[in-house]
């Protein structure tokens, strides 16, 4: 009796183990296919955001060209001065500024 109980224990630990590795391994597979799912899906993501992105530089630099700033000003309202309703201040030089720092009067 003990001969066939020390066989079926040695059969029956390998057999466990065997067990316990398929297991193992079908995990690992299913968590890999998991995550190249979850890559390809990250990698379309990217793409459409560097598209994204490359659509927005376009439209800024449209945006920034001054015809457009013009356009977006008149419809606003607003128009451009006329060169007699302008006045040009006279300006400060870095003398004159450490003058006023010093409360002198140049």
């Amino acid at each position: 009796m003990s001969g066939r109980i020390g066989t079926a224990a040695s059969v029956a630990l390998p057999a466990l183990l065997l067990v316990l590795a398929c297991l193992s391994l079908v995990t690992a597979q299913h968590r890999a296919r998991g995550l190249f799912v979850e890559l390809g899906r990250q990698q379309a993501q990217t793409k459409e955001l560097e598209a994204e992105a490359n659509r927005l530089r376009i439209e800024l630099g449209r945006a920034a060209q001054p015809a457009a700033v013009a356009a977006a000003a008149r419809s606003l309202g607003l128009r451009p001065t006329e060169s007699k309703q302008t006045v040009f201040l006279p300006g400060i030089g870095a003398v004159d500024v450490a003058a006023a720092a010093s409360g002198a009067r140049p």
